[in-house]
């Protein structure tokens, strides 16, 4: 076990889910650490990359590991952590649904200049959010029939520019989503174990139940980005749809 005589470091920067998530359940711990925002910062990710990492993460010393496991980070800093249960994969599809409804909606709500807005801490703006929101589970689609899990589908498209394609983005995403659903996940169990080179070997349940999270974390951030705006969220998503889910407690910080 590391030194917690030591400095427990966590990398994040603003707007990023799993950092958000990670940075409270250390909180949540009790232990005192030191942040380190890479936007502010980025001289200090050296020592992720000479780790194979980037944020979120977590380093005593030279001991580092991805923050996107809180398993991973129970055990660097030797606290418990009892996994809560997961969500089966249908409740998962149903949940996946409701969210890129709700997102669809918020999109179609944005003013203008609204995707041009950027939440606090980042310079990032909403066109960059709300094409995640609709396309992360394409990763895991991939992951699913590649056995192996990356980022590249949050990154925004050349052909993605305004709202129109945005929604355009999302209708096409839930006609693979749905027929991937009917083909092969409707009767999967999901415990094939598939290689994440940022959170390590993972079952498709796990990274299934990640990416209808991130979904939701980025579909609550479509809503705080509407009342900054002045608008109200048409039929706003409460605390009872994210039940079940290994959300953060807060939106963006």
């Amino acid at each position: 076990m590391p030194d917690l005589n030591r400095v427990i470091e966590l990398y994040w920067l603003p707007g990023c889910s799993s950092c958000l998530r990670m940075k409270e359940f250390v909180e949540r711990a009790g232990l005192p650490f030191e942040e380190i925002n890479v936007i502010d910062h980025p001289e200090r990710t050296a020592k992720l990359t000479a780790a194979g990492l980037y944020t979120p993460a977590v380093c005593v010393g030279d001991d580092c590991v991805s923050g996107a496991g809180l398993d991973s980070v129970a055990k660097l800093l030797g606290i418990p952590y009892d996994r809560p249960e997961m969500l089966s994969p249908d409740a998962l599809r149903e949940r996946y649904e409701r969210f890129l409804a709700a997102a669809r909606r918020y999109i179609a709500q944005m003013p203008p200049h609204g995707l041009e807005l950027s939440l606090p801490g980042r310079d990032r703006p909403m066109l960059d959010v709300a094409n995640q929101t609709v396309s992360v589970i394409r990763g895991f689609l991939a992951a699913y029939h590649e056995d192996f899990h990356d980022r590249q589908f949050t990154k925004l498209p050349n052909d993605v520019r305004d709202a129109s394609d945005l929604l355009r983005r999302a209708d096409e995403t839930l006609v693979l989503f749905q027929a991937w659903w009917e083909r092969d996940g409707c009767d999967d169990p999901l415990d094939r174990v598939i290689d994440t080179p940022w959170w390590g070997h993972r079952t498709l349940h796990e990274v299934f139940e990640r990416e209808v999270w991130h979904t939701a974390q980025h579909t609550r951030q479509l809503m705080m980005a509407l009342e900054i705006l002045g608008v109200t969220p048409d039929l706003p998503l409460s605390a009872d749809d994210f039940v079940g889910l290994q959300l953060p407690d807060g939106v963006h910080g």
